[in-house]
């Protein structure tokens, strides 16, 4: 596929069919953003099915053809997207791994479905937080792309796209702008302003001016790419509504509440009849409302709302996932807004322990969550206690630093 793909300078139409869950055809035909065909009718004149039992000692040569073989590899490539899909990232590592090595081997260090594991070997360790070692991959797998098929190619761009993606996460949020910036203006000379890819891009410029505190400008971003998708996509489609979701993200940074507030209210309305009340997105939806609420000052319904969904969240998701933690985080600040300080207290330590527990005691928001703890400890005259602790998580800092780990957004 991706040999055929390289010979034109535009992508080919692409045709995927699925009948049994194959996970990379049911993936790409739910979320790549293509039109769907149902065949719910059986062809006419359609022979009729015929099975046989084979005998195990006489299985095919091909079920037991070795671990480098194409197929195998193939397999461990499927596999590995599934376990990712799944939230399962430290298995998909070691499909991807196991996968990009077999394919090394047997077919070159540069062939298309080599650079592919590679590509998705990066993209999972991203997932798990390791950027630089993604960053190095990332790396690599570009420029061996820019030599193999140039540097307009679709999977080049989506390579670069990536990499400014993933520099953000290390804290280098100017070169992340000027990359995006520059894949989006290539995607839509070589795609189309239109492409969904294109779109991409434009989505992750306006990521990037949000971490460089440009407000103004990634609202102004987010709103023309939610408009462009719902023009080409649909105004329910995923894509679009994520868009519609950052533009709020932007209204609450830049103090405008209400707008905020009613546009998550809209959008918890439209992700529940599309996706249901406990999809996680309509529940990122229902904290950004929460978080809304508190700003206007609204910490009585904003703090009913935080219960409601981190009890949602624990549920669904899991009582140590990092969202469910995000929520129990939430009701501590409500709390805490409303002088309950003892009992944010409790909130914020049960947070902070899942935190170092699931995360490691030197990971950014496990460090966030001591430095919340010392400040309720403030709050409530423990000075002391809180002094000590704001050293502890300085210290921490600091032996981060000079490992040069990065402090993530």
């Amino acid at each position: 596929r991706d040999a055929l793909r390289s010979k034109g300078k535009q992508p080919p139409h692409l045709l995927v069919m699925t009948a049994t869950p194959i996970p990379r055809t049911v993936a790409m035909t739910v979320f790549g953003d293509l039109e769907t065909s149902v065949l719910d009718q059986l062809p006419a004149g359609r022979s009729p099915i015929a099975s046989h039992v084979v005998p195990a000692k006489d299985k095919p040569h091909f079920l037991s053809q070795g671990p480098d073989h194409p197929d195998t590899l193939t397999s461990r490539y499927e596999a590995a997207f599934a376990l990712s899909m799944q939230g399962r990232p430290a298995e998909a590592l070691r499909e991807y791994a196991r996968a990009a090595s077999g394919r090394e081997r047997v077919l070159g260090a540069d062939h298309p479905a080599t650079l592919a594991a590679r590509q998705e070997t990066a993209y999972v360790l991203g997932q798990l937080g390791r950027h630089f070692e993604a960053h190095d991959v990332y790396a690599a797998v570009l420029a061996a792309r820019e030599r193999t098929v140039g540097s307009d190619h679709p999977d080049t761009l989506r390579c670069r796209h990536n990499l400014a993606f993933n520099l953000g996460r290390l804290g280098r949020p100017e070169e992340s702008y000027r990359m995006a910036c520059e894949v989006a203006v290539t995607r839509s000379r070589v795609l189309g302003p239109a492409h969904p890819d294109t779109l991409v891009s434009r989505y992750e410029v306006g990521y990037a001016l949000g971490q460089l505190g440009r407000w103004t400008e990634a609202l102004q971003t987010y709103r023309e790419v939610a408009v462009a998708r719902q023009r080409v996509l649909g105004p329910g489609h995923p894509d679009t509504l994520a868009a519609r979701y950052e533009t709020g993200i932007c209204l609450g940074r830049l103090q405008r509440s209400a707008e905020a507030l009613g546009l998550f209210r809209d959008l918890v309305d439209e992700r529940t009849r599309a996706q249901g009340a406990e999809d996680p997105d309509t529940l990122r939806a229902r904290h950004c409302l929460g978080v809304n609420l508190g700003r206007l000052g609204r910490w009585e319904e904003a703090l009913a709302e935080a219960r409601d969904v981190g009890a949602v969240r624990e549920r669904v998701l899991g009582a140590d996932h990092p969202e469910t933690l995000v929520s129990r985080r939430e009701i501590a600040v409500g709390l805490g807004w409303l002088g309950r300080w003892t009992e944010a207290l409790a909130v914020y330590r049960e947070v902070a322990q899942a935190r170092q527990r699931v995360l490691g005691a030197d990971h950014p928001d496990a460090l966030t969550s001591r430095n919340d703890e010392a400040h309720c400890l403030e709050q409530l005259g423990r000075s002391t206690e809180a002094v000590e602790l704001y050293r502890q998580v300085a210290a921490v800092r600091r032996v981060g630093q000079t490992r040069g780990r990065p402090l993530h957004r």
